[in-house]
């Protein structure tokens, strides 16, 4: 079970060394739809590794989106409720982090549901942002 972790915590390096170096905060070349495409990607896998308890997956996918949510391409909107929704966001991808380094599967179930519902609300606000906008009087 020890070399599991170790190899888990040494490929989980491996992986965020190459998400880093494709993924940096300020990189202008990722927009707002590719990162929401890739976070969409990560979120099925960690459920993926939830559903079939494999924690190097839950992890790997788990740093991917911290990253993710750490590129220039996230920040969609600079208000208040869209930081909090972001800081959340990653808070509970940590969380995820844990909960795989843990070995917990209740844990991780929890985080993902959390981390779910953090990108409903936040998608939520970008539409009545966007429909505020577009309809002036609402």
């Amino acid at each position: 079970m020890k070399t599991k972790i170790v190899l888990s915590a040494l490929l989980s390096m491996g992986l965020l060394a190459g998400v880093a170096a494709t993924l940096t905060p300020n990189d202008p070349k990722i927009t707002t739809r590719e990162i929401m495409k890739l976070k969409l990607e990560s979120s099925q896998k960690v459920l993926e590794g939830i559903a079939i308890e494999n924690f190097t997956t839950i992890a790997v996918n788990a740093q991917k989106l911290v990253a993710l949510s750490q590129a220039a391409g996230w920040q969609a909107r600079q208000t208040p409720e869209y930081k909090q929704y972001t800081a959340e966001f990653r808070r509970f991808a940590e969380s995820l982090q844990k909960a795989a380094r843990d070995e917990n599967t209740d844990a991780a179930s929890v985080a993902y549901f959390q981390l779910t519902i953090s990108c409903v609300n936040c998608h939520r606000h970008i539409r009545e942002g966007v429909r505020s906008v577009s309809y002036p009087g609402r």
